[in-house]
């Protein structure tokens, strides 16, 4: 049997669809463990009427800390996976400006000459 180009996007938006509902519901079960009921249902609404992820994004976090005891590099991956892809860019960016700082002299002396 032949999978299409069509049947695996959709198995492919699925897959993603289920990671982000198992990452909301994980970040709901972690807030209602380690701050209570009330405030997660806060960051469900937060999350599902504003678009305001960050506190169900630190719910994920505490809660594959506390729940799955998994370490805290993992769990900041799991709870902030973009997170990944920038570091190694911000990384450079800091120690591009170590190597090559501003110039120290004021900005009139080379703009007129």
């Amino acid at each position: 049997m032949r999978i299409g180009r069509g049947q695996l996007a959709v198995a492919a938006v699925a897959a993603l669809a289920l990671f982000r509902l198992g990452r909301f519901a994980l970040g709901v079960w972690g807030l209602a463990v380690e701050l209570g009921p009330l405030w997660a249902l806060a960051a469900a609404l937060l999350a599902v009427g504003w678009r305001a992820w960050l506190p169900l994004r630190i719910g994920v976090f505490l809660g594959a800390m506390a729940l799955w005891h998994w370490p805290w590099f993992a769990a900041l991956a799991l709870a902030a996976p973009r997170l990944l892809l920038m570091l190694p860019g911000l990384i450079a960016s800091a120690l591009a400006r170590l190597r090559h700082p501003r110039a120290r002299w004021p900005a009139a002396w080379s703009s007129g000459f």
